[in-house]
């Protein structure tokens, strides 16, 4: 979306100037520059300051002292390039408040123009699909056809879709100086993911990306981990993150603070599979 030139509105004087030719072309010819001054606000410098400049440029027609000014046919011109601007910027922030209201979903079954569909949260996704029961947990009006698996914009959203939490798993393991993942228990860590069933797995550092490779499974992700992990947990997904012991305490005190600032409960556990069966739930599980 194309947003206008809006230079009036980020520099104060162009600003003031407009306010200025405005009040003008309300009271002319009878208008003078403490009037102005007192009904924008300003000190009679400053008007007199931009008067001064308006009439070098052509904007005003001066008549006797600091009275019976006028607009020039250049002054409505600005006028009307200002408003034109101003109007396109209104127009803009509109519909840009209007689309805040719609969100787009995964359609589960071929969706009309609107319909009613519900909406819930499936492996982290948000899927709609036509429903008639009027008493649902979150649901809205299609505003597109969808066939099965095609996104659908969804509008006239009523409701809250409710997830179950998801987890978070994090593996510690020895750094590279440690033996790295020569010194991990890989039937441990296969144990792990047996019994987790992670939805999603991510990996920070060399020593993490060996131990998949051992395992023979890639990574989902392996940059920005706190977020992909927070924002998958609390879209419902299990998720095992695997990283070196100062790396993964990094992580759980972001995934904290996260969980503080969005006022979010994010369940953890850290297993350590350095030959050792040291295992805790972090505070957020607790």
């Amino acid at each position: 979306m194309q947003v206008p030139n809006l230079q009036i509105l980020r520099e104060q004087g162009e600003l003031t100037r407009l306010l200025i030719l405005l009040e003008v072309m309300r009271n002319q010819p009878h208008v003078t520059q403490r009037e102005i001054s007192d009904a924008l606000g300003i000190t009679i410098q400053a008007v007199c300051k931009h008067f001064s400049s308006m009439m070098d440029e052509g904007l005003l027609e001066a008549g006797v002292g600091r009275a019976n000014y006028r607009l020039t046919a250049k002054a409505y011109q600005r006028l009307r390039s200002y408003l034109k601007n101003l109007e396109a910027c209104v127009a803009t922030v509109k519909t840009s408040l209007k689309t805040g209201s719609i969100i787009p979903a995964i359609a589960e079954a071929p969706v009309k123009a609107g319909e009613k569909v519900k909406l819930v949260m499936k492996a982290g996704v948000l899927c709609a699909s036509p429903v008639d029961d009027p008493v649902l947990d979150a649901s809205g009006t299609a505003l597109d056809d969808a066939c099965v698996g095609e996104e659908v914009r969804v509008t006239d959203l009523q409701g809250k879709v409710m997830v179950n939490p998801g987890r978070i798993l994090f593996v510690r393991l020895p750094s590279a100086n440690e033996g790295g993942s020569r010194a991990v228990d890989i039937a441990k860590v296969r144990r792990l993911m047996e019994s987790f069933k992670p939805d999603r797995i991510g990996v920070i550092g060399v020593v993490g990306r060996a131990v998949l490779n051992k395992i023979g499974r890639g990574p989902d992700f392996e940059f920005g981990v706190t977020r992909a992990a927070t924002i998958a947990a609390s879209r419902g997904l299990c998720v095992m993150v695997l990283g070196v012991g100062r790396v993964i305490t990094r992580l759980i005190e972001e995934i904290d603070l996260e969980s503080a600032k969005h006022e979010t409960r994010i369940i953890y556990e850290v297993y350590d599979v350095s030959n050792s069966n040291n295992h805790y739930s972090g505070p957020s599980g607790s």
